[in-house]
C-alpha cells in the first residue's frame, strides 16, 4: 500500500507511548497519569502518529498520551463517574468554547466559502509573505477541531486527576523535573548543533511541523525538542510561571525556585522574542500585584526575589565588563529580536496574519469562519476570526472562572493548602497565554493552559464532589508538596 494512502502511520515515539500507555491502562495511578502527560508534552516538535490522509498532519505525543489517560479514568468500576461529572460542570465554559469551535470548523468555511481571501493555516503553496486564497474547507479544520477537543479533555482529565490521591503532588514534582529537562535539552541542542548529537534532536523532532533552526547575529537560537524557538520559549514560559508561582506561595520552594531560575536563564538565552515578551509580562504582573496587594504578599519571597535581581544585575554587569567583545553582539541580538522585530519580513507577515482575524470576524458578521480556516499570529484575533462573539465570550468567562480575581488566594498566600496551590495553578494558566497573544497561529490554547486550568479548578476548596472524595483528602494529597 502506498504510504500516501494510509490513514495513520505510528512513529517510533508513538509505539513507545503505546507500550507505556497500555501499562497505564492496566494498573496506572493518578500520579503516573500526570507524569505521562507532562513528559509527553516535552516532545513538542514530535509526532506520535502521522496522518498523511489529512494533508500531512500529525498527532503530537501529548494528545496521544491523553487517549490512554482518559481510557484509564473511564475504566468500568473505577468509581470516577462522579469526579468526571463534577469536572465537566467546573469546565463548562471551556466545553462551550470547544463545542462551538468544532461546530464552526465544519460549518464556517462552507457557509462563507469564497467570500473572503485568507492565508491557509498550512501555507505550503507560496512563500509570498502576503499570500492569500479564497476561503474553503480544508483538512486543517478537522485537525484544529481535534486539538480543540484535546484542550477541553485535558482540562477535565486534570480536574479529575488532581482530585485523586497523588495527582497534585505529581503535578508539582513532575513540573520541576520537566522544567529541568526542557532547559537542558535547549542548552544541549544549541551547544551540539552541527555535531552528531544534532542528528538525535532531528530524529526526535519528527513532527509534520516546519522545523526551523535559526541564528541571529551569529548566536544560535534554542529549539530543544520543539520545532522552532518561539514554540520552545512559549512552553518554557508557561512552566516558568508555574514554578515561580509555586515558589512564591511556598510550594516546595527550594525545588520550584531553582527550577524557575533555570527556566528564566534558558528563556533569556533562547533569543526568542516570545520568551522576552512573556518574561516582561510576568514582571509587570508581579510588580503590580505587589503594589496593589502588598498585605497579601509573601514578604520573605519578595526579599529573596529582590536579592536575586540584584545579584543578577551585578553578574551581568561583571560579565559585560570582563567580556567586552560580546557587548556588541548582545546589543545586536536584543535590537533584532525586540526593537527591530516589527520592521523585519517576519514581523510584517505576523501583523498581516493578525489582522486577518479581525477581517474574518467582520466578514462573518461576528460568527467566525471556523477554526483551521486561516492562519493568525495572535490567540485573540484567531479566536475572534474563527469563533466570533461566542468564542471570545466563552473563553473570557472561562478565564475569569479559573483566575477568580475576587479570591485572596489568587493574589497571595493562603492558610488553606489546596487554595494556595489552586491560586498558583490558576495564575500560571492565565499568564501562560501571554506568548500566544503574539504568536498563536490558531485559536487553540496551549497545553499548559488546559493542564493548569483543570488543576486549579480541582484544588478549590468549594469543589462539589461525592462523600468519597472529601476536602480532607485534598489536604492529605497536597500537603506533601508544601514541605
Amino acid at each position: 500500500m502506498p504510504k500516501s494512502s494510509k490513514t495513520m502511520i505510528p512513529t517510533y515515539i508513538g509505539l513507545i507511548q503505546l507500550l507505556f500507555g497500555t501499562l497505564l491502562i492496566i494498573g496506572g495511578t493518578s500520579r503516573q497519569c500526570v507524569w505521562f502527560l507532562l513528559v509527553s508534552a516535552l516532545f513538542g516538535g514530535s509526532a506520535a502518529i502521522q496522518l498523511p490522509a489529512l494533508g500531512g498532519s500529525s498527532i503530537p505525543p501529548v494528545q496521544f498520551a491523553l487517549v490512554f489517560v482518559i481510557a484509564r479514568l473511564a475504566i468500568p468500576g473505577s468509581g470516577n463517574a462522579p469526579l468526571v461529572m463534577a469536572a465537566l460542570r467546573e469546565n463548562v465554559f471551556l466545553c462551550i468554547f470547544v463545542a462551538y469551535g468544532v461546530f464552526m470548523a465544519f460549518i464556517g468555511p462552507r457557509l462563507f466559502h469564497g467570500t473572503i481571501d485568507v492565508t491557509p493555516l498550512r501555507n505550503e503553496v507560496s512563500k509570498m509573505i502576503y499570500y492569500t486564497e479564497p476561503l474553503r474547507p480544508s483538512s486543517q479544520n478537522i485537525t484544529t477541531s481535534v486539538y480543540l477537543i484535546g484542550v477541553a479533555v485535558l482540562a477535565v482529565a486534570m480536574t479529575v486527576l488532581c482530585r485523586k490521591r497523588g495527582g497534585a503532588e505529581a503535578l508539582v514534582k513532575g513540573g520541576v523535573v520537566v522544567a529541568w529537562l526542557h532547559a537542558l535539552t535547549g542548552i544541549i541542542e544549541v551547544v551540539t548543533r552541527g555535531t552528531a548529537v544534532d542528528l538525535v534532536f532531528e530524529s526526535l523532532r519528527n513532527g509534520s511541523y516546519q522545523q526551523l533552526s535559526q541564528s541571529v547575529s551569529g548566536v544560535a537560537r534554542m529549539n530543544g525538542l520543539f520545532p522552532e524557538p518561539s514554540a520552545y520559549a512559549a512552553f518554557g514560559f508557561g512552566l516558568f510561571v508555574f514554578m515561580a508561582e509555586c515558589w512564591y506561595r511556598s510550594v516546595l520552594p527550594k525545588r520550584t525556585g531553582i527550577a524557575a531560575i533555570v527556566l528564566m536563564l534558558a528563556l533569556l538565552f533562547s533569543t526568542a522574542s516570545t520568551g522576552y515578551l512573556g518574561l516582561a509580562g510576568y514582571g509587570v504582573f508581579f510588580l503590580c500585584r505587589l503594589a496593589v496587594f502588598w498585605r497579601l504578599a509573601n514578604h520573605r519571597r519578595v526579599n529573596e526575589a529582590g536579592i536575586a535581581v540584584i545579584i543578577g544585575v551585578i553578574a551581568v554587569a561583571a560579565a559585560l565588563v570582563a567580556l567586552p567583545a560580546y557587548v556588541d553582539t548582545a546589543g545586536r541580538v536584543i535590537d533584532q529580536m525586540i526593537f527591530a522585530k516589527a520592521e523585519t519580513v517576519s514581523g510584517k507577515q505576523r501583523w498581516f496574519w493578525m489582522a486577518q482575524g479581525l477581517d474574518a470576524m467582520l466578514a462573518s458578521g461576528g460568527l467566525g469562519i471556523g477554526p483551521g480556516s486561516f492562519r493568525s499570529s495572535s490567540l485573540l484575533t484567531a479566536i475572534l476570526g474563527s469563533m466570533g462573539v461566542v468564542g471570545i465570550l466563552s473563553i473570557g468567562a472561562y478565564v475569569l472562572w479559573v483566575f477568580r480575581p475576587a479570591r485572596a488566594s489568587t493574589w497571595g498566600n493562603s492558610s488553606d493548602l489546596s487554595a494556595s496551590l489552586s491560586g498558583a495553578c490558576g495564575t500560571a494558566a492565565i499568564l501562560s497565554l501571554i506568548p500566544g497573544l503574539f504568536t498563536a497561529p490558531s485559536p487553540v490554547p496551549d497545553f499548559m493552559f488546559g493542564l493548569l486550568a483543570g488543576a486549579s479548578l480541582a484544588l478549590r476548596p468549594h469543589f462539589q464532589l461525592s462523600l468519597a472524595s472529601s476536602r480532607r483528602q485534598v489536604r492529605q494529597d497536597v500537603s506533601p508538596t508544601t514541605s
